[in-house]
């Protein structure tokens, strides 16, 4: 399958046609040009059909597994239960500009709940991390550490200066984390509950169609900017968190 894919590239056939050409223009009878032609053509098809072979295909991210009982878990399930509410919602309403634009809205509710499913995998992921970190002892470790150097010999200094560095390092790492899984379970809280006031306001609105054509006329198109608010919020989150984290 690879191999005849190399034969069809058109790099492959236009070196093999120069090839040729330069083999007639040499005055080598016309079937010896062609044949140089064709020799060429075979040979880079298997080499770059070889070479492919041996590179992998790209899979995509493995989903982190969220506890459901977690925070993350909790507030990421509230979400989707929101965004099956809104697509419920959507789904009985009558033809009309507000069924349109609930419509329209269904990808950006489908594309929030899938960042803020990454947002639940990532404060999973730091609240793994942050327990290979005992602060307790950390800071038992440090205490230590400052009274050795205060009585130890100045050649020792060095040594002890960069154990204390060491311990540092590592309560910083525990900062950092435990801020950005803070972060995290703000902003999941956030959507979860920004996806649910949208849906209560879907079905506000379709009450007051109900009463009047024209009654919930005038708010159908706040609801677009009521998701893209959630949306951009739950975007910036991801986008920052992912490079704190380096995920």
């Amino acid at each position: 399958m690879a191999f005849g894919k190399e034969l069809r590239e058109p790099w492959g056939l236009f070196l093999a046609a120069g090839t040729a050409g330069v083999a007639w223009a040499v005055q080598l009878p016309l079937g010896i040009a062609a044949g140089v032609g064709v020799v060429v053509l075979l040979a880079r098809a298997g080499v770059a059909a070889a070479g492919n072979k041996g590179v992998p295909a790209t899979k995509p991210p493995k989903a982190i597994e969220v506890d459901p009982q977690s925070a993350e878990g909790v507030w990421c399930a509230r979400a989707a239960a929101a965004a099956a509410d809104f697509a419920q919602a959507g789904g009985a309403l009558e033809d009309g500009p507000l069924a349109e634009r609930v419509a329209e809205m269904k990808p950006g509710v489908d594309e929030t709940i899938e960042t803020l499913r990454r947002l639940a995998g990532r404060a999973t992921t730091a609240a793994k991390a942050l327990g290979h970190i005992d602060r307790s002892a950390l800071a038992v470790e440090k205490s230590r550490l400052r009274r050795s150097i205060a009585s130890a010999d100045a050649d020792v200094h060095a040594d002890l200066d960069q154990a204390l560095a060491s311990i540092q390092e590592q309560e910083d790492v525990h900062a950092r984390l435990t801020s950005s899984r803070t972060k995290l379970l703000a902003r999941l809280q956030s959507g979860a509950l920004g996806l649910e006031a949208l849906v209560a306001r879907v079905v506000e609105l379709s009450a007051l169609e109900d009463t009047g054509p024209d009654a919930a006329s005038g708010t159908v198109a706040d609801l677009g900017d009521q998701l893209e608010g959630i949306r951009r919020g739950v975007l910036e989150t991801d986008e920052a968190t992912r490079r704190a984290l380096g995920t």
